[in-house]
């Protein structure tokens, strides 16, 4: 994905790399696939004045039945005028390879001028305008080994160390956060003092997140690992769902899913009702690979443990599945964000036997580039909304000004309103919290861009690190964290200093880096 291991400061070429998985690291796409099996409704294609539908209705029609035969129509003003070339080959040969041969094939220079014609020669720039943050922050590096470069995939909070472990009487215990590194393989438990507590590195090579759980029902923490199996997107049945139970006492790995492609996601949840955890299990994959997968925890008849798989879905994308009671029926349901070209966030309502979906928010086009969603109920009415966000810029190493911070305001009876509510390139994971402890909820937002697609950027313009003020309902007002070196796949708001407010805990992807690599980057608040 992001680093060649063995060339750890060049990045592939779009070409050679679509999304996949995750974190914008984890789901670079490549131009959207024409070889589904689904279809869509036609949209409305338009371009600049001087340029109408009426030149060339033929290229026209097959712009709208062949682009758009399993996905939205790639809208012109997506790529700059030069990119398109390039995009249209890309789509035509992943056509070619899909096998599909039940549509007319246009010619593909026709199809390129017609993009050419209505692109834009530049994208323009996303608005960025902040104000001065009215809360000061105070930051600290937490560095890896000498000479190691970090690609921290996700941070997953602990809690507060034992009194003890603060060194010296008077000082807040260090909080803990586990870190996984999806390059290095390393899974390692480590704290705002910089002390490693564990660092396991032989079950899983390719990390994706890591989920703390009771599977065993014995009192004792268990981990649950998604395994990737490839730091770069490839189809290939090397992903895992790994279960390391009571890793405090033993490590004794246990793969509960095998011979999937890459997994980005894996969720714990009583799914079937019976009062013991299961698992839910995204699995990203590439082009031929992907889907969702249900682990159901059963005691077979002499009283063991057994693990019962399920695929519920086949499409390549998946990157999250909260789980939760959407329809407040009694049981556990989830919502699925699935990229690649599907771009849509839909509700898995669990209805006992079956799971019935429902398509809650579909992205504009198929190059839209979703990288997150966060369950919380925004907007405090006893519902669940969605915070989601489109910034992944992997698969083009364009900096697009639509990617975004959005919310899905739940309206009721399965009806999400979206709201933008902040442009953000690159923008990767966006969380809810009072960070001004003023009563209402605020966002805090985290940033990737790969190297490639900084070219010609002015580095102080583009934001890592970024809280919206929420100063009247639906009102935000942006203040910077950090400016430059957006490197953040992935970020956490908790209090580590215990002080009675949320700090701000990134992890760093730092493909740039050429000597020692910060882990984690620290952002104290001083509100308090």
């Amino acid at each position: 994905m992001v680093n060649r291991l063995q060339n750890r400061h060049s990045i592939p070429r779009a070409s050679e790399i679509p999304r996949a998985a995750s974190m914008a690291l984890l789901f670079m796409l490549g131009f959207p696939c024409s070889g589904c099996n689904s279809s869509s409704s036609e949209p409305e294609l338009t371009g600049p004045a001087s340029v109408t539908l009426a030149e060339n209705e033929a290229v026209t029609a097959s712009v709208k039945t062949f682009c758009g035969a399993c996905h939205a129509v790639p809208g012109p003003e997506s790529f700059p005028r030069d990119d398109w070339y390039h995009e249209v080959q890309r789509g035509f040969d992943f056509y070619y390879k899909s096998g599909r041969t039940d549509l007319s094939v246009p010619a593909q220079s026709e199809i390129v001028k017609w993009y050419q014609a209505r692109a834009p020669e530049a994208l323009p720039g996303a608005d960025q305008a902040a104000q001065e943050s009215p809360i000061r922050f105070e930051s600290l590096n937490l560095s890896g080994t000498a000479n190691e470069i970090a690609g921290i995939s996700a941070v997953s909070f602990v809690g507060l160390a034992t009194p003890s472990a603060a060194g010296h009487s008077g000082q807040p215990s260090p909080a803990r956060f586990w870190c996984s590194d999806m390059i290095s393989g390393h899974v390692r438990l480590m704290d705002t003092s910089g002390q490693i507590h564990r660092d396991i590195s032989g079950p899983v090579k390719n990390p994706a997140v890591i989920r703390m759980a009771d599977l065993n029902a014995n009192g004792q923490q268990d981990l649950v690992i998604s395994e990737l199996g490839s730091p770069l997107p490839e189809d290939h049945d090397r992903g895992k769902v790994v279960w390391l139970p009571d890793y405090e006492t033993s490590l004794n790995p246990q793969i509960l899913l095998a011979n999937v492609g890459r997994v980005a996601d894996v969720r714990v949840g009583d799914m079937d009702g019976d009062g013991d955890p299961d698992l839910l299990a995204a699995e990203f994959g590439w082009y031929r690979t992907g889907g969702i997968h249900l682990i159901r925890n059963t005691i077979d008849d002499s009283g063991a443990q057994v693990w019962l798989t399920q695929r519920l879905d086949s499409r390549a994308g998946a990157i999250h599945v909260p789980v939760v009671d959407l329809d407040r029926d009694g049981r556990q349901d989830f919502v699925a964000l699935i990229s690649q070209e599907h771009e849509v966030v839909e509700a898995w309502l669990n209805r006992g036997d079956r799971f019935e979906t429902v398509r809650l928010f579909s992205g504009a086009d198929p190059s839209w580039g979703s990288s997150g969603i966060e369950l919380t109920d925004f907007d405090g009415d006893g519902d669940d909304d969605i915070l989601y966000t489109n910034g992944d810029t992997f698969d083009s190493n364009l900096v697009k000004p639509y990617h975004a911070i959005r919310l899905l305001v739940n309206e009721g009876g399965l009806k999400f309103r979206p709201e933008t509510i902040a442009a953000m390139p690159g923008v990767h994971r966006a969380l809810a919290t009072d960070i001004d402890l003023d009563g209402d909820h605020d966002i805090v937002a985290a940033a990737i861009l790969p190297q490639q697609s900084l070219r010609g950027a002015n580095a102080k313009d583009l934001q890592a690190l970024i809280w919206l003020e929420q100063t009247q309902p639906g009102v935000f007002t942006r203040h910077v964290i950090q400016s430059g070196n957006p490197i953040y796949a992935s970020v956490v708001v908790t209090d580590v200093d215990n002080d009675g407010d949320d700090d701000v805990v990134a992890g760093c992807f730092d493909e740039s880096a050429t000597t020692a690599a910060s882990i984690l980057k620290v952002y104290r608040n001083t509100v308090r």
